[in-house]
Protein backbone atom coordinates (compact mmCIF):
# COMPACT_ATOMS: atom_id res chain seq x y z
CA UNK A 1 0.00 0.00 0.00
CA UNK A 2 1.06 3.76 -0.74
CA UNK A 3 2.64 5.48 1.99
CA UNK A 4 0.91 9.11 1.76
CA UNK A 5 2.92 11.97 3.71
CA UNK A 6 0.56 14.59 4.49
CA UNK A 7 2.11 18.31 4.81
CA UNK A 8 2.42 21.59 3.17
CA UNK A 9 3.98 22.45 -0.21
CA UNK A 10 7.69 23.03 1.44
CA UNK A 11 10.08 20.80 2.73
CA UNK A 12 10.27 21.87 6.30
CA UNK A 13 9.89 19.61 8.58
CA UNK A 14 8.11 16.96 6.28
CA UNK A 15 11.60 17.39 4.69
CA UNK A 16 13.32 14.26 6.16
CA UNK A 17 10.33 11.73 5.57
CA UNK A 18 10.44 13.22 1.64
CA UNK A 19 14.10 12.28 1.64
CA UNK A 20 13.86 8.78 2.96
CA UNK A 21 11.66 7.44 0.31
CA UNK A 22 13.46 9.52 -2.37
CA UNK A 23 16.46 8.02 -1.28
CA UNK A 24 14.73 4.08 -0.87
CA UNK A 25 12.60 4.20 -4.28
CA UNK A 26 9.65 3.51 -2.01
CA UNK A 27 5.56 4.58 -3.41
CA UNK A 28 4.24 7.65 -1.97
CA UNK A 29 1.75 10.42 -2.23
CA UNK A 30 2.58 13.52 -0.70
CA UNK A 31 -0.73 15.63 0.02
CA UNK A 32 -0.55 19.68 0.90
CA UNK A 33 -4.46 20.05 1.17
CA UNK A 34 -5.65 21.54 3.85
CA UNK A 35 -8.84 20.29 3.93
CA UNK A 36 -7.30 16.54 3.58
CA UNK A 37 -4.67 17.80 6.30
CA UNK A 38 -7.81 18.00 8.64
CA UNK A 39 -9.61 14.88 8.55
CA UNK A 40 -6.51 14.21 10.57
CA UNK A 41 -5.50 17.29 12.54
CA UNK A 42 -7.13 18.55 15.36
CA UNK A 43 -5.27 22.06 14.88
CA UNK A 44 -7.78 22.20 12.25
CA UNK A 45 -11.16 20.87 13.77
CA UNK A 46 -10.50 17.03 13.33
CA UNK A 47 -11.90 15.37 16.49
CA UNK A 48 -11.55 11.89 14.56
CA UNK A 49 -7.66 10.94 15.60
CA UNK A 50 -5.05 11.70 18.27
CA UNK A 51 -2.80 14.12 16.39
CA UNK A 52 -2.53 17.86 15.95
CA UNK A 53 -0.92 19.09 13.18
CA UNK A 54 0.99 17.76 9.64
CA UNK A 55 3.52 16.42 8.94
CA UNK A 56 1.18 12.94 9.21
CA UNK A 57 2.24 9.42 7.70
CA UNK A 58 -1.05 7.24 6.54
CA UNK A 59 0.66 3.62 5.86
CA UNK A 60 -2.05 1.46 5.68
CA UNK A 61 -4.31 1.67 8.55
CA UNK A 62 -1.85 3.29 10.77
CA UNK A 63 -1.15 7.07 11.06
CA UNK A 64 1.31 8.94 12.83
CA UNK A 65 2.19 12.21 13.63
CA UNK A 66 5.12 14.59 14.98
CA UNK A 67 8.45 15.11 12.99
CA UNK A 68 10.64 12.98 14.87
CA UNK A 69 8.28 10.18 15.09
CA UNK A 70 6.96 10.07 11.68
CA UNK A 71 11.08 9.96 10.56
CA UNK A 72 11.56 6.97 13.28
CA UNK A 73 8.44 5.07 12.16
CA UNK A 74 9.63 5.56 8.39
CA UNK A 75 13.34 5.02 9.16
CA UNK A 76 12.26 1.51 10.53
CA UNK A 77 9.84 0.46 7.77
CA UNK A 78 12.40 1.71 5.15
CA UNK A 79 15.48 -0.11 6.86
CA UNK A 80 17.29 2.69 7.46
CA UNK A 81 18.04 1.54 11.04
CA UNK A 82 21.86 0.06 10.42
CA UNK A 83 23.96 -2.15 12.59
CA UNK A 84 24.27 -0.46 15.84
CA UNK A 85 21.15 1.80 15.38
CA UNK A 86 19.43 2.34 19.20
CA UNK A 87 16.06 3.51 18.82
CA UNK A 88 16.05 5.23 22.50
CA UNK A 89 19.45 7.05 21.47
CA UNK A 90 17.74 7.87 18.01
CA UNK A 91 14.60 9.66 19.50
CA UNK A 92 17.09 11.47 21.53
CA UNK A 93 19.26 12.71 18.81
CA UNK A 94 16.07 13.87 16.97
CA UNK A 95 15.02 15.92 19.58
CA UNK A 96 18.39 17.44 20.58
CA UNK A 97 18.03 18.46 16.59
CA UNK A 98 14.92 20.03 17.27
CA UNK A 99 16.33 21.56 20.16
CA UNK A 100 19.19 23.01 17.84
CA UNK A 101 17.61 24.17 14.62
CA UNK A 102 14.02 25.05 16.13
CA UNK A 103 14.11 25.92 19.25
CA UNK A 104 17.57 27.73 19.37
CA UNK A 105 18.62 28.62 15.84
CA UNK A 106 15.16 29.42 14.85
CA UNK A 107 14.15 31.48 17.26
CA UNK A 108 17.10 33.56 16.94
CA UNK A 109 17.50 34.25 13.24
CA UNK A 110 14.86 37.06 12.69
CA UNK A 111 17.01 39.96 13.43
CA UNK A 112 20.81 40.48 12.10
CA UNK A 113 22.49 41.39 15.26
CA UNK A 114 20.54 38.80 17.18
CA UNK A 115 21.49 36.29 15.09
CA UNK A 116 25.10 36.94 15.36
CA UNK A 117 25.45 37.01 19.41
CA UNK A 118 23.57 33.43 19.26
CA UNK A 119 25.84 32.04 16.13
CA UNK A 120 28.73 33.71 18.36
CA UNK A 121 27.57 32.86 21.33
CA UNK A 122 28.20 29.57 24.17
CA UNK A 123 25.33 28.03 23.70
CA UNK A 124 25.62 27.60 20.03
CA UNK A 125 29.01 26.05 20.91
CA UNK A 126 27.51 23.79 23.25
CA UNK A 127 24.67 22.81 21.22
CA UNK A 128 26.27 22.13 18.34
CA UNK A 129 28.78 20.24 20.06
CA UNK A 130 26.51 18.02 21.61
CA UNK A 131 25.25 16.78 18.07
CA UNK A 132 29.04 16.47 16.78
CA UNK A 133 29.63 14.05 20.18
CA UNK A 134 26.24 11.99 19.53
CA UNK A 135 27.60 10.77 15.68
CA UNK A 136 30.15 7.90 16.02
CA UNK A 137 31.36 8.58 12.43
CA UNK A 138 30.92 8.78 9.59
CA UNK A 139 27.17 8.47 10.52
CA UNK A 140 25.22 8.74 13.63
CA UNK A 141 25.54 4.88 14.25
CA UNK A 142 28.42 4.30 12.11
CA UNK A 143 28.93 2.97 8.80
CA UNK A 144 25.62 3.52 6.95
CA UNK A 145 23.26 6.39 6.56
CA UNK A 146 20.43 6.16 9.25
CA UNK A 147 17.32 7.94 9.45
CA UNK A 148 18.43 9.92 12.01
CA UNK A 149 21.14 11.35 9.33
CA UNK A 150 18.27 11.82 7.13
CA UNK A 151 16.66 13.64 9.85
CA UNK A 152 19.95 16.32 10.73
CA UNK A 153 20.30 16.48 6.88
CA UNK A 154 16.95 17.72 6.29
CA UNK A 155 17.51 20.79 9.24
CA UNK A 156 20.24 21.72 7.56
CA UNK A 157 19.01 21.77 3.96
CA UNK A 158 16.19 23.87 5.95
CA UNK A 159 19.01 26.25 7.86
CA UNK A 160 21.91 26.08 5.35
CA UNK A 161 19.22 27.95 2.79
CA UNK A 162 17.63 30.24 5.14
CA UNK A 163 20.69 31.48 7.24
CA UNK A 164 24.60 29.38 6.77
CA UNK A 165 24.45 29.90 3.21
CA UNK A 166 23.93 33.60 3.14
CA UNK A 167 26.04 34.54 6.06
CA UNK A 168 28.73 32.41 4.29
CA UNK A 169 28.33 33.80 0.67
CA UNK A 170 28.17 38.08 1.82
CA UNK A 171 30.17 38.07 5.35
CA UNK A 172 32.41 34.39 4.78
CA UNK A 173 31.09 32.91 8.10
CA UNK A 174 31.30 29.63 7.80
CA UNK A 175 28.61 28.76 11.05
CA UNK A 176 29.28 24.59 10.49
CA UNK A 177 32.95 24.76 9.82
CA UNK A 178 33.84 23.64 13.79
CA UNK A 179 31.97 20.87 13.45
CA UNK A 180 33.64 18.35 10.80
CA UNK A 181 31.87 15.38 11.38
CA UNK A 182 28.48 16.76 10.77
CA UNK A 183 29.64 18.91 8.06
CA UNK A 184 30.63 15.41 6.32
CA UNK A 185 27.08 13.75 7.09
CA UNK A 186 25.62 16.52 5.40
CA UNK A 187 27.91 16.77 2.12
CA UNK A 188 27.12 13.13 2.34
CA UNK A 189 24.00 13.11 1.99
CA UNK A 190 23.93 16.14 -0.87
CA UNK A 191 25.94 13.53 -3.39
CA UNK A 192 22.90 10.79 -3.25
CA UNK A 193 21.33 10.69 -6.33
CA UNK A 194 17.86 11.11 -4.59
CA UNK A 195 18.94 14.41 -2.87
CA UNK A 196 20.80 15.36 -6.33
CA UNK A 197 17.77 14.51 -8.80
CA UNK A 198 14.84 13.92 -7.13
CA UNK A 199 11.53 13.03 -8.51
CA UNK A 200 8.96 15.45 -9.56
CA UNK A 201 7.09 15.49 -6.22
CA UNK A 202 9.73 16.95 -4.02
CA UNK A 203 7.93 20.17 -3.00
CA UNK A 204 9.60 23.46 -3.02
CA UNK A 205 13.26 24.17 -0.63
CA UNK A 206 13.10 26.51 2.05
CA UNK A 207 14.08 30.02 0.96
CA UNK A 208 16.85 32.38 2.27
CA UNK A 209 16.68 34.69 4.90
CA UNK A 210 14.96 38.22 4.05
CA UNK A 211 17.62 40.71 3.13
CA UNK A 212 16.93 43.37 5.76
CA UNK A 213 18.11 40.42 8.60
CA UNK A 214 21.53 39.25 6.54
CA UNK A 215 22.32 43.13 5.64
CA UNK A 216 22.06 43.96 9.10
CA UNK A 217 23.86 41.17 10.91
CA UNK A 218 26.96 43.05 11.62
CA UNK A 219 25.02 46.24 12.71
Amino acid sequence: MTITVYYWPMLARGASLVRMLEHTGTQYEYVSDKAKMAEFCSSFGSTAYDMFAPPVVVDGDFMISQSTACCLYLGKKLGLTPAGYNEFKAAQYCADIVDVFEGNLGKNNEHGPTLKRFLEGDRFKAIMGNLERGIKGPYYFGAEMSCVDFFLCAHLDWRSAGVFDPLKAKYGVDALAPYPKISAVYQSYLATPARQSPSAKVPKMMGPMKDEILNSYND
